[in-house]
């Protein structure tokens, strides 16, 4: 949040020398930034950044990110994300990328709820990585095109795994036939 006000400040002082004097940016409208407002932020990343969801180890301050493949990730040292009265980061967090130095670090953390968390996981467990990478159509492509072939046609065409390694095969016998 730190970064976003520098970003709005830097944001209003371009637009007060666009203007050529004082812009009161603030002035129209400005919303009461209470906790309520905060949450709601907190809770749109949560959905919007799926993703890139990190769930805290049990025994110690690492995290495990949840998705297609999941790693062991540390908070970097730059972020702004504190443990609590009992010295425990956040159940769940969301970050904004993954950087690896010495080990792998999660850069713009921001904590969210477990709630929020629950639904997003369910439709995880139902996503078909396949077909979200389009594997699936490209495999049904593949044997539709072999299935149109007349079948000694298929059988003329050679397979060239099996030439590589009847290839690989004559190299090593003529090396041992050398020795």
């Amino acid at each position: 949040m730190v970064f976003v006000k520098d970003v709005r400040k830097q944001l209003s002082q371009i637009m007060q020398k666009m203007a050529k004097g004082s812009l009161d940016v603030q002035a129209n409208g400005r919303r009461n930034e209470s906790q309520q407002d905060y949450r709601k932020l907190r809770k749109a990343l949560c959905i919007g950044y799926a993703g890139q969801l990190a769930e805290r180890m049990i025994h110690h301050n690492g995290y495990r990110t949840i998705g297609f493949k999941s790693q062991l990730v540390q908070v970097h040292p730059s972020s702004v994300l504190r443990p609590d009265e009992e010295g425990l980061l956040p159940n769940y967090v969301v970050y904004h990328e993954l950087i690896a130095t010495s080990r792998p670090y999660m850069r713009n953390v921001c904590a969210v709820e477990m709630r929020w968390v629950v639904p997003i996981l369910k439709k995880l467990e139902n996503i078909n990585v396949n077909k979200l990478s389009s594997g699936s159509s490209a495999v049904d492509r593949t044997e539709k095109n072999s299935s149109d072939l007349p079948k000694k046609d298929i059988a003329a065409v050679p397979d060239d795994r099996d030439s590589k390694i009847q290839a690989a095969r004559e190299r090593f016998l003529a090396r041992k036939a050398k020795k």
